[in-house]
């Protein structure tokens, strides 16, 4: 089954939103089976809107439309399918139903331009959107074709998608069955992975395709077998992942996981761990990607954001002779840095960073891109230089981050 999918908004042409709908879309629509052919990203126009469409419904099966569907004047997309399938306004009662819902849950009163959001062209079939007033409408096209439009709120979209849209097209085309496996691979790059496992990739068998999924300081490796049997599939890629650990095994941190924070959060959790982070130069960031996910208040203990010197010594207990002798960025300090922010929070483990981000701040002797990251245990502290090349601020955090996590995956696995 092949998915086409149009993403309506001038927002999203001239730059002011990032359209991450378009990824969100995809990836739920190729885990459920279903191939994405295009994704065409087009202003609020009508012929814009009409001549995208046609083309991509005689291209795919489905059309999955989002954008274009709230109260006001420049939201067209409603009229614009309407005409398409040469059908007129009518007000849907379970439209109508959950807009009263969610303006009596919010304490406001139903307008007549609201109200209107519960008018949808007669022949579509609503979904109804629990999360927003804009519904979601099915609309069934020649040859057993489908085109769906979703309002462009991402949080409503991707409700949407997985309640709805997703379940409704598996069932309407019968998909394929689809098994991903995703396996989190660092300390070695891309290329020189791939090099490694050449001859097991060129031995996967053909029900089995592999992308690498490179990233700041970490690569992701996304095993996806097709077919109609799902038990051979599973069979397969348990195979194929097993043959892999005796080649790199060691560089592969971890499965199942999205990224190294959740893999961290699974096993500090699953463990009764609990973690604590002093950061200087990623200000932050480990502690926010651990945080975002539910259930961080098991293991977390705080975190501290010690960009100063004097923070260092006062919140974290650093020696003001080690800075005086070492410098912030330095064994040293970030040995102490670890080892402090452990014994004031009373954990398990803890991770420390410091380091020269960028773009400006490097020295003859510290360039930009140095840092020094420890994880300390009740036991045991371990540190690891860093030195990465350029001066691109934001991805030299991202590559610390994700080198922070490896070290401390590695330190609870052990």
């Amino acid at each position: 089954m092949n998915v086409s999918i149009i993403n309506i908004g001038d927002e999203l042409l001239i730059g002011q939103v990032v359209n991450s709908n378009a990824s969100t879309m995809s990836r739920m629509l190729i885990a459920a089976g279903m191939d994405v052919k295009e994704v065409a990203v087009i202003g609020d126009d009508g012929d814009a809107i009409r001549n995208t469409l046609c083309r991509c419904l005689a291209a795919t099966d489905a059309v999955l439309i989002t954008g274009g569907l709230g109260p006001t004047k420049d939201d067209i997309t409603k009229t614009i399918l309407c005409n398409f399938f040469h059908s007129h306004l009518v007000e849907n009662q379970t439209a109508l139903e959950n807009v009263k819902r969610l303006f009596a849950i919010r304490g406001f009163e139903l307008t007549p331009v609201n109200r209107a959001q519960a008018l949808v062209p007669e022949c579509c079939q609503v979904l109804n959107n629990d999360l927003g007033t804009a519904p979601c409408m099915w609309f069934d096209a020649d040859n057993g074709k489908v085109v769906v439009s979703m309002p462009g709120v991402p949080f409503e979209m991707e409700w949407l998608m997985q309640n709805r849209v997703v379940p409704q097209l598996q069932e309407h085309f019968h998909t394929d069955h689809i098994i991903n496996k995703n396996l989190l691979v660092q300390g070695i790059g891309e290329s020189f992975f791939s090099d490694l496992v050449e001859p097991w990739e060129l031995a996967l068998p053909k029900c089995i395709r592999l992308a690498y999924l490179p990233q700041a300081g970490m690569l992701k490796l996304r095993l996806t077998a097709r077919g109609n049997d799902r038990q051979a599939l599973q069979n397969a890629i348990d195979k194929a992942v097993e043959q892999l650990y005796p080649i790199a095994g060691q560089y592969i941190a971890g499965e199942d996981c999205e990224t190294l924070a959740e893999l961290a959060h699974k096993l500090l959790t699953s463990k009764g761990k609990t973690l604590a982070t002093a950061e200087s130069c990623t200000g932050g960031t480990i502690a926010s990607q651990l945080t975002a996910l539910a259930g961080a208040s098991r293991y977390f203990r705080g975190g501290v954001v010690a960009y100063s010197n004097e923070v260092k010594e006062c919140a974290l207990g650093v020696q003001h002779s080690t800075l005086e002798q070492y410098g912030a960025v330095s064994e040293q300090t970030v040995r102490e840095m670890a080892e402090g922010v452990r014994e004031r929070f009373d954990s398990d483990y803890a991770i420390a960073t410091t380091g020269i981000a960028g773009p400006d701040g490097g020295t003859p002797t510290k360039p930009v891109g140095t840092v020094w990251i420890a994880v300390a245990s009740r036991t045991h502290t371990e540190a690891a230089l860093l030195n990465f090349p350029g001066r691109r601020r934001q991805q030299n955090i991202e590559r610390s981050v994700n080198q922070a996590l490896a070290m401390l995956i590695k330190a609870i696995a052990n």
